[in-house]
């Protein structure tokens, strides 16, 4: 019976079953017993042959299992994932048409030396993997499309200065605290090198207090500084009191907006207001782009009501992704009713959209991705998909989705 179970349902679906059945076993231990069965091979292979890779022993040892697609059964088990081993079993069984892959290159190799007439294809599940990681990178580039406009903070040009709160907090003490005790000695007639001395501080800084009449005039900033920052204190005011206290960030955005200072100026500017409790972040509403792929790629009635409000509200925004979502529902319609000769078309139109989005499968694979679409039918042999480096075309991380 453990074969039995580990043939059907492999490793570790096989191990739950079993356990079931009150026949406890390990998932290594019933794909130790598939692999030592000793059931023969057939002497040819399929016409539609799959093969994988799986893991006796994650990161370690891998061996690969052949299936006969077309009647899903297993055909044989390798010890391990190489070229070699599979070019020598196509060798010794030949008769293959299609060959159902993932993107493994030893994979591709082996086909390409031992079977070369067969016509090389991805499955679904890598299908529209493919496809999600060019939905991804097009999420990317509108990334910006995602922000609500009330959470950009990115208002328009702010025209009256607002200036920073009277400077109070550790620094401002401590300037307080050494004004006092430098004019202390000072008022008395004692010379600012014996100050130095008494109050262990630079001769220059001693200087300076000394020559201060008020407090004030040490804890205002230069007026300089306070000249450059004018035109994006108000702009600075409303970022702090939206959670932005990063000072690195905050000069990054001004600067962005012509400001042509340093960051140290920007630090001191805000050094007043760190004195007083940060105030609290506000939660962005915008989507992640990992939300954002997935609503895309999932099917509609799979979405949650909020989530759908959410992507209407992004698609009404960015005209683009609004394309894109189109494109993703024509492939995965055109994957489902099989219609793979329908793969040309749909190429040209999602290239031809304002979003510039890139086929998710190469131009030189179209035969393959169309052989998945088909359910396995045998298109035109295409030379460049026999290619070791290629990569079978276009596929499918959410399939069971659509």
């Amino acid at each position: 019976m453990p074969e039995a179970v580990g043939r059907l349902l492999a490793g570790r679906a096989g191990a739950r079953l079993a356990r079931m059945l009150h026949c406890p076993v390990s998932p290594n231990a019933l794909l130790s017993r598939v692999w030592a069965s000793s059931t023969e091979p057939p002497a040819d292979s399929p016409r539609v042959l799959g093969v994988d890779d799986f893991a006796l022993k994650r990161g370690h040892v891998y061996g690969t299992v052949l299936t006969d697609i077309e009647t899903g059964r297993v055909v044989d088990v390798l010890p391990d994932r190489t070229a070699e081993t599979f070019a020598a079993w196509l060798r010794q069984h030949p008769g293959a048409e299609i060959v159902c892959r993932d993107r493994a290159s030893a994979h591709a190799e082996a086909v390409r030396i031992a079977a070369p007439d067969a016509v090389q294809v991805a499955d679904r599940f890598h299908v529209w993997l493919n496809l999600c990681k060019t939905v991804e990178k097009c999420v990317v580039a509108h990334r910006r499309c995602l922000v609500p406009p009330e959470d950009e903070g990115q208002g328009d040009v702010v025209e009256p200065p607002v200036g920073p709160p009277d400077a109070e907090g550790k620094r401002a003490a401590n300037t307080r605290r050494h004004f006092t005790a430098v004019h202390e000695m000072y008022d008395k007639g004692v010379a600012i090198e014996v100050i130095s001395k008494a109050l262990r501080m630079d001769r220059k800084t001693v200087r300076k207090y000394a020559h201060a009449t008020t407090v004030e005039e040490l804890l205002s900033p230069p007026r300089q500084n306070r000249r450059m920052l004018q035109p994006w204190a108000e702009y600075l005011n409303m970022r702090w009191h939206e959670g932005c206290t990063d000072s690195g960030r905050l000069f990054r955005e001004i600067q962005q907006r012509g400001y042509r200072g340093t960051s140290r100026t920007v630090r001191r500017w805000l050094e007043p207001l760190r004195s007083a409790e940060a105030p609290t972040p506000r939660r962005s509403e915008a989507p992640t782009i990992r939300h954002m792929v997935g609503w895309l790629t999932r099917h509609p009635d799979n979405l949650t009501s909020g989530q759908q409000l959410q992507l209407k509200r992004v698609l009404t925004r960015c005209h683009e992704l609004a394309d894109l979502q189109r494109h993703i529902a024509d492939f995965a319609h055109l994957m489902k009713t099989l219609d793979g000769h329908l793969l040309p078309s749909w190429i040209k139109a999602a290239e031809g959209t304002p979003a510039a989005v890139p086929s998710p499968a190469p131009r030189h694979g179209a035969c393959a991705a169309s052989a998945s679409a088909d359910g396995m039918g045998t298109p035109a042999a295409c030379q460049h998909c026999t290619e070791p480096s290629a990569t079978p075309n276009i596929g499918c991380v959410r399939a069971v989705s659509w």
